[in-house]
């Protein structure tokens, strides 16, 4: 299910926190946090992380800030173990080999409450008695759905924009279409546009050097040429022209500033705790609601199936011209400092039961190609 970088195997022993880690070398003290289970997730803590733990609780990195710089909380040890326990039964199960079977996702638990179980999306009843009831000890939830391709965006009214300093949430196009502006994501130091891919067809690798726009008041402006379209994930790479600049702001918000972005540890723990991602789109607006999974790899739309896709809200809340958008939330820890992009906003649900938006998360992005939405330090105000 790709690579990630958040999230151990198992809870931090009591004893580790007693240690003297100030006086540990920082390969001893990286391989000793790895050796307890946090993974690759032990580079990224300090001494100072593992001493605000409790003893029955654990660090973890639920985002990344300017120059990505990790963003640390704590967590229950017993909600992190059973956590890993979802992503490692997620990653070595092969039920999306079964005929029928056209998706499936994480279900984070909650704070002293459920367990994190798998959902599996099916389209016929057939296929649900095909799926186990169980992967190992983490349970299966299995829903069914139509699969159907989903419709392009026809063009929509937008908030318009002035000002060669370009912020997220606006309204953008192709010569054919609109879409939602995101927010500034880069390439190192580098910013550039981006939006869903399929504003150019599910083929974006075909429309290099074609323009983009975005929509003032006075019209359309062109402000980029696209570089790359990445459908797999579905988002498109546009290089600024015209002298515009993208900003790592989100139109409407306050504060607006998009400090970074969430893990899939930082996603799960929003979902536990019960916390509401936002969104401010071209047409529905501003809208919030809940997590529902992670992780999740969907076959249900467009020409290919889509790995570390993020479900939350309700497919009420999305239409046509919408995607594009980001989901976010304001910094766990410093809420006052800005937002965290959780994913971009791609899809709805259209068919009954199911009731969800759906995209591809921020985590998956920077993982498959090294993209982020955590700006260099100059760019943060």
């Amino acid at each position: 299910m790709g690579r990630h970088d958040d999230i151990g195997q198992r809870w931090l022993p009591r004893s580790l926190s007693d240690r003297r880690l100030e006086t540990m070398g920082r390969r001893r003290f990286i391989t000793t946090l790895a050796g307890a289970g946090l993974g690759s997730m032990a580079a990224l803590l300090t001494p100072d992380d593992v001493r605000a733990a409790g003893g029955d609780e654990v660090p973890l990195v639920y985002g990344h800030g300017p120059d990505s710089e990790p963003l640390t909380t704590t967590v229950p040890a017993d909600w992190f173990a059973d956590l890993r326990a979802a992503f490692d039964a997620h990653e070595r199960s092969d039920v999306l080999s079964h005929p029928g079977v056209v998706g499936s996702a994480v279900v984070p638990g909650e704070f002293g409450g459920r367990n994190a179980a798998l959902s599996v999306d099916v389209t016929d009843d057939e296929a649900t008695g095909t799926v186990p009831e169980r992967v190992g000890d983490v349970a299966v939830e299995v829903n069914r759905v139509r699969s159907e391709a989903e419709t392009r965006n026809e063009g929509s009214d937008g908030r318009p924009f002035d000002g060669n300093h370009i912020p997220g949430s606006i309204e953008c196009g192709s010569r054919d279409a609109s879409a939602t502006l995101c927010p500034a994501m880069y390439d190192g130091e580098t910013p550039f546009f981006t939006t869903s891919n399929h504003l150019y067809g599910d083929d974006g690798g075909r429309h290099s050097g074609e323009p983009f726009f975005v929509k003032r008041r006075d019209g359309w402006r062109k402000v980029g040429e696209v570089r790359r379209g990445y459908a797999l994930d579905d988002f498109v790479r546009i290089d600024p022209v015209n002298d515009a600049v993208p900003l790592n702001s989100i139109d409407g918000e306050s504060p607006s500033t998009v400090m970074g972005q969430f893990t899939r540890g930082g996603l799960a723990h929003l979902k536990a705790r019960g916390s509401k991602l936002k969104k401010i789109a071209v047409v529905s607006g501003y809208t919030s609601g809940a997590i529902q999974a992670i992780d999740g790899m969907t076959c249900a739309y467009g020409t290919v199936c889509k790995h570390g896709q993020l479900k939350w809200g309700s497919q009420s809340s999305f239409t046509d011209g919408d995607s594009g958008s980001v989901s976010y939330h304001s910094d766990l820890e410093n809420p006052e400092d800005g937002l965290l992009v959780a994913g971009i906003n791609n899809a709805r649900t259209w068919w009954p039961v199911e009731d969800y938006i759906w995209g591809t998360a921020a985590y998956r992005i920077t993982a498959d190609y090294g993209f982020t939405f955590s700006p260099p330090t100059a760019d943060v105000p």
